[in-house]
């Protein structure tokens, strides 16, 4: 089966910068209400990987050069399943595609996850096979454009009883990126009465970790 371009704007920095956001706020506030925390899922050193505690996950490879893939899964929504890990088959979500992309297949059945859906990006934009069941991917609900990761942060701090975020100082963080400061996290994730407490330091820390180059 062959390929067909993937209607998503983000390059693979771009997501990079948006798990890093992700990641910050999560384990800013997420110690003292167990919102699900980075790295929750089994670690893999050449991944950065998302998951919301519902059994969605998501990862960002860099097999190497300018290439990387998106794989991942919707617990809902992914009528594919790739990985094999039932012991049978499964749904071929590779088709035509370089042999590269197998990466995502190999990540998703060592850490013994279900994969809805795989895209590879060649260094200009992202590719997916062309198959018509619903893979689950949303670009509306997983962390690869800034109105997901607006939802999510908003959806955070209603969750953990702060106080609605300030738009204006969303954006700067989602702008810093990896490089955001406790300053600009703390402006975003704010409460009245103190609680619940902000960490902005283990913020800035998983921040950091997902601004680490992703070895190939």
């Amino acid at each position: 089966m062959a390929l067909l371009p993937v209607d998503l704007d983000a390059t693979p920095e771009d997501v990079a910068s948006f798990l890093a956001v992700d990641a910050a706020v999560r384990a800013a506030v997420g110690a003292a209400v167990g919102v699900p925390q980075p790295g929750s899922t089994p670690h893999d050193p050449h991944a950065l990987e998302w998951d919301c505690g519902d059994a969605a996950w998501m990862a960002l490879l860099r097999p190497g050069g300018e290439r990387a893939l998106l794989a991942g899964w919707h617990h809902e929504f992914s009528l594919t399943e790739g990985s094999g890990r039932d012991g049978d088959a499964g749904t071929d979500l590779m088709g035509d595609a370089p042999g590269w992309w197998h990466r995502g297949v190999e990540h998703a059945r060592g850490h013994g996850r279900y994969l809805g859906f795989l895209y590879g990006w060649d260094g200009v934009r992202w590719w997916r096979l062309d198959q018509p069941t619903d893979d689950g991917f949303d670009p509306e609900f997983f962390p690869v454009t800034g109105y997901a990761l607006r939802e999510i942060i908003d959806a955070l701090a209603d969750d953990t009883l702060l106080d609605a975020p300030d738009p204006r100082s969303v954006d700067a963080l989602l702008a810093a990126g990896a490089d955001l400061t406790a300053e600009q996290l703390t402006a975003v994730l704010r409460s009245a009465d103190g609680w619940p407490e902000v960490d902005a330091q283990a913020g800035l820390r998983a921040a950091r970790r997902h601004g680490a180059p992703v070895p190939a």
